[in-house]
């Protein structure tokens, strides 16, 4: 079992975000991480996202510095860095999700995400901080919306 580098951060995105911009990120991220054997999680909520990245630590340290800069959103901050746990999402060059935005279109390709659906959906290795971090991200978003 190989052991990696681990990071969590949450941020604000701009409030002018568009479809074509998260569809610009993913696109980066998994390029990026397939040629730097990052693996990971994004979540957006419309307003927030949540993302996990693991791979080498200076690969990380790298990422996120990138991620801090880019202009696409504000008030990065890290939430949980480990280092030497084992690679939870080997299969996912970046899994994403997307709660409710009523900026994305009816009928397009995104989907509501509830914090159970995420909860079935993340790797069964999936730790329970990993777990619970993003399962709360999400819960938090299912309330304001209630």
């Amino acid at each position: 079992m190989s052991l990696v580098a681990r990071l969590v951060y949450v941020s604000t995105a701009r409030p002018d975000l568009t479809k074509k911009d998260i569809e610009s990120i993913l696109d980066t991220a998994r390029e990026r991480n397939g040629r730097d054997n990052v693996t990971g999680l994004l979540v957006f909520d419309g307003i927030s996202f949540m993302q996990l990245l693991e791979g080498e630590a200076e690969v990380i340290d790298a990422v996120f510095r990138d991620i801090a800069n880019d202009n696409r959103h504000s008030n990065v901050v890290r939430i949980l860095q480990d280092e030497n746990v084992p690679r939870q999402f080997k299969e996912w060059s970046m899994g994403y999700s997307m709660t409710h935005d009523p900026r994305m279109l009816k009928g397009d390709s995104w989907f509501p995400l509830t914090s159970k659906l995420l909860d079935k959906a993340l790797p069964a290795n999936a730790d329970s901080t990993v777990r619970s971090l993003f399962t709360s991200f999400l819960s938090v978003d299912e309330l304001t919306r209630a």
